[in-house]
């Protein structure tokens, strides 16, 4: 029977994985998105979680100076209450909350001006949707309407504290956005917003797309927007366009190597949370993760839980790879000594530079690719991890030529990023004996201005395929008839001026394609005309001029809306 389970999961996989590729989906692309990768702070889980109960004001002060003291230098520039909120029924003349908890001395507004004076920011877990108990009692006028707050509550509520607010009723929309610009005057930078799919599951897909859409309108580019709970229904459909980051996986709960690997390991589910682990959860949306796309949140790290520093630079690592927030939940008197780990400045400027990875595999039973991972920097440098899920030791490689498209299979430097080590030169590949529950981190330097399209955000129906041969790196990416498939990168330049880009492109089609370059979204933009008629597996070089800016670049390359035919996009170079 387990022999059965095992190859009935390996197909389910696959047949997965083949959905996946074929999703249509277009994504927000928001100024949180477009960095990357999610925030670095600390979050008030763990007390909440041990005892049952909210964090104490006494608790909250004390992890905050410790944060100031101690890891704000590593970049960890936000502290971020969490739930166990139903005690929060203080409010102002509107119905909105305001303080974390009714027993606290202090609201959001002191706390918020606490962190500005320690050059630190404030994030607030909350729904906007909900409606408080006290709101209810009151009865209070919804802010700029007639309506009153027993006007908006639905049918179902979310437990007796708190209400659900119903966004067919009149006055629905003013609570909701109210609520969003309340949290912004407070000085919250970023919304964590919890229990998706209990409003999901209990009013519908339409009326949680409508509310999402409200709460994104009122957000702007205010407030990040954190999605928490959500059941990403067709691979997230409605979570791209309304906000910047997804949970990809189950509550961290107890934390350990439960929470980093083995939960419901390579099982899949369609509602939330569709992955049980934080790798199974990279590993399934990593086709939506990236710049210009979803940030993916692997939840809280309880470093704490882990039972040996393998396990715990293992997590660290992964949610480096994946571009999650680095999101700490070890507190002053728990971390013991293990905080090192949150302050490995080597992988702390990957996440800092934007950096977001792809498993050479997302399918969880390919053991050997979907332990590797890959990407590159905006200098053109490459990222590679190599991890080892398993409980015995594991040899993991990469071929340089084969797998990264390094020009000669060559490198003038590996560096380890643990150790803090340059390797030297290395040529055809970089390998490795893993031990149980461990993993490598490596940078390996390019000498050639080249950017692998696979490794890059591909929205809107762009996505990697490896069928066709001949080509560089780790796959390619197909730009299909439908919608207005494109790519984002980001390049570093070391000064301004005009540079050739080329790109290296597949059209078997007997009509022409057309794709548009744009740079760092200016108005202006270059078209390139690729010609069709081409032998399958053959490659072809079409080139423009573009003008970039000294350091960071966002080049977008997407389909010409006026051309349909379909094309494949194996690489570009700068130069």
């Amino acid at each position: 029977m387990k022999h059965k389970n095992k190859i009935a999961r390996h197909i389910f996989f696959i047949l997965m994985a083949t959905t996946l590729a074929t999703n249509l989906l277009p994504a927000r692309d928001s100024p949180y998105t477009r960095k990357g990768t999610g925030p670095k702070y600390w979050i008030a889980y763990e007390s909440c979680w041990i005892t049952n109960q909210p964090i104490s004001e006494t608790r909250w002060q004390a992890n905050i100076d410790w944060i100031n003291e101690s890891y704000k230098s590593f970049g960890y520039d936000m502290i971020c209450t969490d739930g166990w909120i139903e005690a929060a029924q203080t409010i102002n003349t509107n119905g909105y909350i305001t303080t974390y908890n009714d027993d606290w001395t202090h609201g959001f507004d002191y706390w918020a001006d606490y962190l500005k004076q320690r050059d630190l920011t404030l994030g607030i877990y909350y729904n906007p949707m909900w409606l408080t108990k006290a709101a209810y009692d009151k009865n209070v006028t919804i802010q700029g309407t007639h309506y009153k707050a027993r006007d908006l509550v639905g049918p179902v509520s979310f437990n007796d504290p708190l209400y659900w607010v119903d966004t067919d009723k009149p006055g629905a929309k003013e609570w909701i956005q109210g609520y969003v610009n309340h949290f912004i005057r407070l000085g919250a930078v970023y919304l964590r917003i919890d229990f998706l799919e209990n409003y999901e599951r209990n009013y519908g897909t339409a009326k949680y797309r409508q509310a999402l859409e409200w709460i994104q309108e009122a957000a702007g580019n205010k407030i990040f927007l954190s999605l928490v709970m959500p059941n990403c229904y067709n691979h997230g459909e409605t979570e791209l366009r309304y906000g910047d980051m997804i949970r990809v996986d189950d509550d961290c709960f107890n934390g350990g190597w439960d929470f980093t690997s083995n939960r419901r390991r390579g099982q899949w589910r369609p509602i939330w949370p569709q992955y049980g682990n934080a790798y199974d959860g990279f590993l399934g949306f990593s086709d939506i993760g990236g710049r210009g796309q979803m940030i993916l949140d692997g939840d809280f790290m309880r470093l704490n839980t882990s039972a040996t520093d393998a396990e715990r630079m293992f997590l660290f690592s992964l949610m480096v790879m994946g571009g999650s927030p680095l999101a700490i939940a070890d507190q002053y008197d728990t971390v013991g000594t293990h905080g090192w780990v949150y302050q490995n400045t080597e992988l702390l400027q990957l996440h800092t530079l934007g950096f977001v990875g792809k498993p050479l595999s997302a399918n969880p039973a390919d053991i050997e690719n979907s332990s590797r991972w890959v990407g590159q920097l905006p200098n053109g440098d490459w990222v590679v991890g190599l991890f080892n899920r398993e409980d015995d030791p594991q040899f993991r490689k990469i071929d340089f030529a084969k797998e990264l498209g390094l020009p000669g299979g060559t490198t003038p430097n590996v560096r380890d990023l643990w150790e803090h080590t340059d390797l030297g030169p290395a040529t055809g590949g970089y390998a490795t004996q893993l031990p149980p529950h461990a993993c490598k981190i490596v940078t390996i330097r390019s000498t050639s201005p080249k950017y692998e399209a696979e490794v890059t955000s591909m929205r809107d129906g762009a996505s990697k395929s490896t069928t066709a041969f001949n080509y560089s790196g780790p796959g390619y990416v197909e730009f299909g008839p439908n919608q207005s498939p494109n790519l984002l990168l980001a390049v570093q330049m070391p000064r301004s001026g005009s540079y050739t880009l080329r790109a290296i492109y597949g059209n078997t089609s007997v009509h022409t394609a057309q794709a548009d370059v744009i740079v760092n979204d200016a108005l202006g933009k270059q078209t390139l005309v690729m010609p069709g008629g081409q032998q399958p597996n053959t490659w072809h070089t079409v080139q423009c001029t573009v003008a970039l800016q000294e350091g960071l670049n966002y080049i977008t390359l997407q389909r010409n809306p006026g051309n349909n035919t379909p094309f494949n996009l194996d690489y570009l170079t700068i130069e």
